[in-house]
């Protein structure tokens, strides 16, 4: 390359730099010519909102509203506490009971046990499988997994290495 060349090269990469500076300026100014400031006073907005089925509150009553709120959370929590203790015990002492088939992957095993909560990430247990080399090692047949166990125990089971 000479220094002609060069030199037409750097003076047609700024007369582009200019022609693509000049043309974001205009449509940036054309944006917002399109799009002109309205404002609109309080009473107005309030007309507006209501006219679309909305309820418009006051500081006070927006208050009034927020402390009934919490006080009807407060008496629902000890209700909900119960029942989520009770799923609990329920959901720990349901074994789920694992079949698997010849031909299934380790991708097919983990989205088994993801749908009936044994494990947390079917993405996450796959890789592990594999990193572990346990992905070789799965063997057919039934077994019995229950909430809580972790990878490796889940992984010990399923490959018959207890």
């Amino acid at each position: 390359m000479n220094k002609r060349t060069a030199q037409a090269f750097a003076l047609g990469l700024l007369f582009a730099a200019v022609f693509l500076w000049a043309g974001s300026s205009v449509f940036a100014g054309k944006e917002k010519e399109k799009e002109p400031e309205k404002k609109v006073a309080v009473s107005d907005a309030k007309e507006i909102l209501e006219e679309k089925g909305y309820k418009v509150l006051s500081s006070d009553e927006f208050a009034k509203l927020n402390e009934k709120k919490t006080e009807a959370v407060k008496d629902e929590k000890p209700k909900e506490e119960e029942t989520a203790e009770k799923k609990e015990e329920v959901k720990e002492e349901k074994p789920f009971t694992l079949v698997i088939a010849g031909g299934m992957s380790p991708a097919d095993v983990a989205t088994m046990l993801e749908s009936q909560g044994i494990i947390d990430d079917q993405t996450k247990f796959e890789r592990f499988l594999i990193d572990k080399g346990y992905h070789t090692k799965v063997q057919i047949g039934k077994y019995e997994l229950k909430r809580g166990l972790d990878y490796d125990q889940i992984a010990k089971i399923i490959t018959k290495n207890r």
